[in-house]
């Protein structure tokens, strides 16, 4: 035994024996069929802790999902808002949920969203805001929400078209509004000029 663990302790014998070990790995994962897993990790934390670390925290409800390999990009309806005043219709980005820390939001489903860090990999463009499993991690958003202040209601940023909306309504009222207008100014040209003919002298 003492002779073993001298050929264990020279450098060469170290190395051919991590070799070996990492050889073994890779078969035994491609036997099994399988790939070593990415876990998402979040430290424990306390509600109070979630909402000071909070950009915002919103109760909402996603209009549309869009996900590819990455993540997720969702538009929210926002119905309040706690820390800040947030727009009526903003964009949450999240990463993907299955190891990278990402949330999966659902359309239709209103939920309280702990806005910050989009989650590992992900980054957020102008006017979109993330959201990850490590701040939405806490069951019980009311006790989150005690914590994060007063209320906001949303601000108006007017109607949202939908798909299938064309946008020329507008521009074919603003048409009528200009022929209407210029009608009325030849009409008015003409009878001057009528009225100045009719003058004696």
């Amino acid at each position: 035994m003492a002779e073993l663990t001298r050929v264990l302790r020279r450098p060469r014998t170290r190395a051919v024996v991590l070799v070996a070990a990492l050889i073994a790995c890779a078969m035994l994962s491609l036997a099994v069929g399988t790939s070593p897993a990415c876990a998402c990790s979040c430290a424990p934390r306390t509600a109070e802790q979630i909402a000071d670390r909070a950009g915002a925290i919103i109760v909402g409800t996603p209009v549309s999902v869009t996900e590819d390999a990455t993540g997720s990009r969702s538009v929210v309806r926002v119905q309040r808002s706690y820390k800040r005043r947030l727009p009526d219709t903003i964009t949450v980005v999240s990463a993907s949920p299955a190891g990278a820390c990402g949330i999966t939001l659902t359309k239709g489903r209103t939920r309280t969203i702990v806005l910050g860090w989009p989650g590992g990999g992900v980054t957020t463009g102008d006017g979109e805001w993330g959201a990850s499993l490590c701040d939405n991690l806490n069951s019980d958003a009311s006790s989150v929400i005690a914590h994060a202040g007063p209320v906001f209601s949303p601000v108006a940023t007017g109607p949202t078209r939908t798909s299938g909306e064309s946008g020329t309504g507008g521009g074919n009222r603003g048409h009528i509004g200009i022929a209407v207008a210029a009608g009325a100014g030849i009409l008015l040209a003409g009878g001057t000029a009528l009225m100045v003919k009719r003058r004696p002298g």
